[in-house]
């Protein structure tokens, strides 16, 4: 299992405390499913500046060939992708940044912009950096699990994820 970099807790914690004092902010995020194991690390209620919020830290491990459902979160994530290629479909409500997460200055350089309908694959060493409300679907690829490091801000008492419902 990876560690966590000085450098990468760092730049995750940071980016949270931005979103919790007025941006916009969230992650690659991951619905609960049977093969899924998320692991919340931490864990704090009403942080300075984010009064009625809980902030998150998670891990959490997909394994390979699993696809998630379409869903999406009640407030904004950040996520570090630690290991595999997550497959991640944009389907409405907003746009994702992909950011390397090794490079270097306050704010992570920006590599790809995942739109409504677009896709694209996220490989280890990259984050995305996500919008409350926006739905999505991810799938691991094959060969390997994907590990995510994932920084949430939601609302005190909403779910870490929302799967949608689809109206036949």
């Amino acid at each position: 299992m990876s560690r966590l970099s000085p450098r990468l807790i760092l730049l995750l914690v940071s980016i949270a405390v931005l979103g919790a004092i007025g941006g916009s902010v969230a992650t690659a995020a991951v619905v609960r499913a049977t093969s899924v194991e998320r692991d919340v690390l931490s864990r704090f209620v009403n942080p300075r500046g984010a009064d009625g919020r809980t902030m998150y830290l998670q891990r959490v491990t997909v394994p390979a060939g699993a696809k998630l459902p379409l869903h999406f979160h009640d407030g904004s994530q950040v996520a570090a992708i630690t290991s595999g290629t997550l497959r991640y479909t944009v389907v409405k409500g907003g746009k994702v940044k992909v950011v390397d997460m090794d490079s270097t200055g306050e704010t992570p350089k920006v590599v790809h912009t995942i739109l409504p309908g677009e896709t694209y694959d996220v490989t280890a060493g990259h984050g995305v950096v996500e919008p409350a409300g926006m739905q999505h679907r991810v799938e691991a690829l094959p060969g390997k699990d994907v590990e995510i490091y994932v920084s949430s801000l939601l609302e005190n008492g909403k779910p870490l994820s929302v799967k949608v419902e689809l109206i036949p």
